[in-house]
């Protein structure tokens, strides 16, 4: 027998706003993988515009994930911080000091890699999130949730990685966003070099991440052959 639907009507007020935000989240990244789509289709693969056209959106739907911090530190979903916090924040460093501030990132073949692969893990990772909360998850979604990952996260760190590369030179040429002594206060920041400090990050926090979804994946879709 099917899980019975949810009624909205009998969720939380702390579960009604999530599942507005999910739908409101996975709308907005269809938006953005129909905005990539359309323009590789259309432009034959050129990423010439690409960047134009799917920016705008982007840029909103994105930037709006910090509100997954807040969610776990109070409780309001059940995941870790610190799980969640490095894949906000990498997200955020590669779309704004990177792809929002040094123009030849767009040129990269890592835009395209990162389009693909951010909006169809959004997509497909807030439905999932909606429908759980109203408890009732196809299962080709929850099957799509813990497998596409496999290609999908090593798809997308690939292209950030290669965009963050792309934007060094021009970093470190013009000193966008950093702070030299001496200074009112008495500090100092370098964005190329924090560039490249968190590049090199990616090494031990990839693995645990993507070691994190197989160990998830097991128990979800082992827990579903169980019941089957």
């Amino acid at each position: 027998m099917p899980p019975k639907t949810q009624d909205v009507a009998n969720l939380s007020n702390g579960n009604i706003y999530l599942v507005f935000y999910n739908v409101f989240l996975s709308l907005g990244w269809l938006i953005v993988l129909i905005q990539t789509l359309h323009h590789l289709v259309y432009e034959a693969g050129s990423l010439d515009g690409l960047w134009e056209s799917t920016s705008s959106v982007l840029k909103i739907f994105q930037s709006l994930a910090i509100l997954e911090v807040i969610h776990a530190a109070v409780g309001l979903v059940p995941s870790s911080v610190a799980m969640v916090i490095p894949q906000v924040t990498s997200r955020l460093v590669i779309l704004w000091p990177v792809l929002c501030a040094v123009n030849n990132t767009h040129s990269s073949i890592g835009l395209p890699m990162l389009l693909v692969a951010w909006s169809v893990t959004e997509v497909i990772r807030y439905a999932y999130y909606f429908l759980s909360i109203l408890k009732h998850v196809p299962s080709i979604l929850t099957f799509l949730r813990y497998t596409l990952f496999i290609v999908l996260y090593p798809l997308g760190v690939t292209g950030e990685l290669l965009c963050l590369y792309a934007a060094l030179p021009t970093v470190a040429k013009t000193r966008m966003y950093s702070i030299s002594m001496p200074n009112a206060l008495n500090a100092t920041f370098d964005l190329h070099s924090t560039l490249i400090v968190f590049a090199l990050l990616y090494l031990p926090v990839f693995p645990m991440l993507y070691m994190h979804m197989f160990a998830q994946r097991k128990k979800v879709l082992g827990k579903s052959k169980k019941v089957d």
